[in-house]
Parts: structure tokens; C-alpha cells; sequence
């Protein structure tokens, strides 16, 4: 399964008192390319909230979760989106599906949400409690990974009815998770260091290298990608996006031409990849990375998560109710 970067997080971090900004460091001022806007359209989704994760299971079946609870979910690609109620009113991080029956949400309050039917009925599994989950990675319906403002990995073996406490060494929070089967996976915290297992987190081992900038400051970083055991890539705050080629021991910073923050990254593969970030911020690249191309923003809404599910279908959600859906024809089968 991929990984779904978490919504909020500046709103999320700025509240925390423990939080601090950081730069980025200086990068190039190579030529920018236009995404061309038609690719993007809104569409309608019938609410106002702020909404933080976005995942489709095909072209036409979708679930978004935001603020005050809200999940809305499509049959038809976003033409239409519908409101599944649940009795939670916590503002929602996260949402993950492994199929079109089988899905969670988690968020404020501990909150952790699970559905066998697509959503008809959400199930409660969790009691409210001080601390948030910010991001959830199931790789199927058993196997699931959840970090959040806390210092270590939530792992369930039994679809989210019960959940142990994995160690991470010497990190505060925990930003983003992302597993590519039940044994390898990687999180990343707020302070920029990212972590690695092959063993399904029983051990966690931190990687050599944390986001450093020209100061010696910490970068933020917000999403986290991996396509397969080796290649990956973070964003961050400043447009700070880095990349790696061997599992995340070694990290290079990627000239993305924008300076303003990242929220989410999603690859399809080692080549094609996609970035959101505030100010309806968007980018794309089809060479890894070694170019971005930026344009002008087809919404002022800060994005805060981007789901791209083939090379001609995605989406993106933000602020304001907002959904954005991507529709490349020219590469459509």
C-alpha cells in the first residue's frame, strides 16, 4: 500500500509549543516549467471543512477525512461526494484502504476508525485520550502502522482492534509512516530524522543522515515516499524535497524551485512523482526528481495531501473543503 502523507501538520506543529521553524537552505534557480492547469479541476465535495487525507482504491471509489470528523466518500471518480457519519467529532488525520471494503481513519483524540464495508458503518476502536495519530499505513487487512505525537510506532497484527508499542530511538514526534510489505517500512519525525525496519518494527534503526540545514538546524519535514526498497524521497518545509537511492542511508536534496512548504509527496514509480504544499503549491516531475516542474496554482487553498493512483488519475485536499482531481488524457489507455 502507499502511504498517505497526513493533513494539518503546520496547524498540527504550530500548536505544539515544543515546535520550532527551520530553513531549508539555500537551493538553485533553475528554469521553471508550467504543469499545464486543465490537468486540475475542483470538484464539489459538499462540505467546507478542512480536509488532510485523500485515498482511492480504483478510478471511481475514493474516501477524504478532514477536520470535525468529516469522511466523505465517491463511487464515481469525485463527481459526487457523500458524507458517511460515524458519531466522532475529532478532527481526522488520516484515512487508508486496502481494498474497497477495508479501510481506517485515525486522528485527534487517538482516534482510530475501522470499516469492513467501504464505510457504511465506521467502528470505534479507540477510547478518546490526550495525543493525536497523525498518519496510517496498512500493507493489508491484519497489518497496520500508525505514528503521531508520541515517541514510538503503533503496530496492530488484527486490523486495528488491538495495537502495540514499537520503540523508535531518541525521537519526539512522529510525522509519517510508510510500509511497502509487513516487514520493511520507514517513519519519519518532526525533527527530520527518518527511521528504517525490515523486521516489521521490531527494531528501528535511525538513518546517518537528519535534514540539516545551512545552520545546523533541523528541516521539518512533513511527507514521506518510498516506491521500493531502495528509492525514496521527503518534503518539507521551504520546498525542501530530498531523495535517496539506497533505502534512506544517504539523502540528496532535490531543486524543486519554490519556497514554500511541501505537505505531501506520492511517486508511482522511480520516476513519476507528484508534490502539494500551501498556497494550492503543486509539482510534478517524470525523471525522479532531477526535475520539477511548478505552474501556476489552480486554487489559493493550502493542500495538504496528494494521492496519485496512474499516471492520468489523482487527487489532492486542502483547505476549504477543497478536492482537486488530476486527469492527464493524453496518457489515458
Amino acid at each position: 500500500m502507499k502511504s498517505y502523507s497526513l493533513g494539518l501538520i503546520t496547524l498540527v506543529c504550530l500548536m505544539s509549543p515544543t515546535f520550532t521553524m527551520a530553513d531549508a537552505g539555500s537551493r538553485g534557480s533553475d528554469t521553471v516549467l508550467s504543469i499545464p492547469q486543465e490537468l486540475w479541476t475542483n470538484q464539489h465535495s459538499g462540505t467546507m471543512a478542512n480536509l488532510t487525507s485523500v485515498v482511492f482504491v480504483d478510478q471511481d471509489q475514493g474516501w477524504v477525512v478532514g477536520e470535525g470528523g468529516t469522511i466523505v466518500h465517491t463511487t464515481d471518480g469525485g463527481r459526487h461526494w457523500i458524507t458517511q457519519t460515524h458519531g466522532v467529532n475529532a478532527n481526522l488525520m488520516g484515512v487508508d484502504f486496502v481494498d474497497h471494503h477495508n479501510g481506517w481513519v485515525v486522528g485527534d483524540q487517538m482516534t482510530v476508525l475501522a470499516t469492513t464495508d467501504g464505510g457504511d458503518i465506521w467502528t470505534s476502536l479507540s477510547e478518546p485520550k490526550t495525543g493525536a495519530i497523525l498518519g496510517v499505513d496498512f500493507v493489508n487487512e491484519h497489518h497496520g502502522w500508525a505514528v503521531g505525537t508520541f515517541n514510538h510506532v503503533l503496530h496492530t497484527s488484527d486490523g486495528g482492534i488491538t495495537w502495540t508499542e514499537q520503540m523508535v530511538p531518541d525521537v519526539h514526534w512522529l510525522i509519517a509512516v510508510k510500509f511497502l510489505n509487513p516487514l520493511q517500512g520507514w517513519v519519519a519525525s518532526v525533527g527530520g530524522q527518518v527511521f528504517q525496519t525490515s523486521d516489521g518494527g521490531t527494531r528501528w534503526e535511525p538513518m546517518d543522515m537528519l535534514w540539516h540545514a545551512a545552520d545546523g538546524i533541523p528541516v521539518r519535514v512533513n511527507g514521506l515516499e518510498f516506491v521500493d526498497h531502495a528509492h525514496g524521497w521527503v518534503s518539507g518545509e521551504r520546498g525542501m524535497l530530498a531523495t535517496t537511492s539506497d533505502g534512506g542511508t544517504r539523502w540528496t536534496f532535490q531543486d524543486t524551485a519554490v519556497r514554500t512548504e511541501l505537505t505531501s509527496v506520492d511517486f508511482l514509480n522511480r520516476d513519476l512523482g507528484w508534490g502539494v504544499g500551501v498556497s494550492g503549491t503543486m509539482i510534478h516531475t517524470r525523471d525522479g526528481g532531477a526535475t520539477w516542474i511548478s505552474g501556476t496554482p489552480v486554487t489559493d487553498q493550502d493542500l495538504w495531501n496528494i494521492f496519485i493512483l496512474t499516471p492520468s488519475r489523482g487527487w489532492a485536499v486542502g483547505s476549504g473543503g477543497t478536492i482537486l482531481r488530476y486527469e492527464d488524457i493524453e496518457v489515458i489507455p
